[in-house]
């Protein structure tokens, strides 16, 4: 009889310490996102209430009351990993501007916007270095297209820009840049390919800087339709 009661005491006692930590933490047991509250963990340095949860991903982490209430924080981090898996896709597969990604130049988990990719060249068989976030911007190239950006650069330079010698006989003259060109690298060169080699830009008389009135001419061909320097009066 008396182990009995014992027992029975300390049953008593037992629940009556669960039920002082769940009205201490009510959110025992709850689900916010991907996180289940197990415990209090405490408090932080500013005196907000910790609480020990465990992620989906079996991860246990500290967080905050408030971060959870307020839905600032749904996961151990997992989350923020997946999205970023999400964004920027298998890149490993997919066709480059400038180039055909082979897979990523070292071994680690995850693909991160920081993620460098082993890139071989749509023009030449030259292999560079790029990262995720250069793919997706498409601002990585190789080598070869350093001529090509240089006659893109020069291009815009010249319509834009008044302070260079050229303006008053290209963007004083009223000679425009597609707004697709002007804008992405990329663009000109899907339009125009690579710069080959002893040749530069060439715009029909009259026209802008677009797909259908420009070629890549070398200076023979130019000089037949350079304009012929004004006569001085006497």
């Amino acid at each position: 009889m008396p182990r009995k009661i014992s027992l029975l005491f300390n049953n008593l006692a037992f629940y009556r310490r669960n039920q002082s930590v769940k009205q201490d933490c009510p959110e025992i047991g709850q689900r916010f996102g991907d996180l289940t509250v197990l415990s209090r963990a405490g408090s932080d340095a500013a005196g907000r209430v910790l609480l020990h949860c465990r992620c989906e991903c079996r991860n246990e982490c500290d967080v905050r009351r408030s971060d959870l209430r307020s839905k600032h924080t749904k996961s151990c981090g997992c989350l923020r990993v997946r999205a970023i898996r999400w964004r920027f896709g298998k890149i490993m597969f997919r066709k480059y501007r400038f180039g055909r990604v082979l897979g990523k130049a070292k071994e680690e988990h995850g693909v991160k916007p920081s993620s460098e990719w082993v890139v071989v060249c749509n023009y030449c068989p030259q292999v560079f270095i790029a990262t995720t976030k250069q793919l997706r911007e498409a601002t990585k190239f190789c080598d070869c297209m350093v001529p090509t950006r240089n006659s893109w650069r020069d291009m815009i330079q010249r319509c834009t820009n008044k302070n260079h010698p050229q303006y008053k006989d290209y963007g004083g003259n009223g000679v425009k840049i597609c707004d697709r060109w002007r804008k992405s690298f990329a663009a000109f060169v899907e339009d125009m390919r690579r710069r080959p080699k002893g040749t530069t830009i060439h715009r029909r008389p009259g026209g802008s800087y677009t797909r259908n009135d420009c070629s890549w001419e070398n200076a023979k061909v130019q000089a037949q339709y350079r304009r012929k320097p004004a006569k001085r009066k006497q």
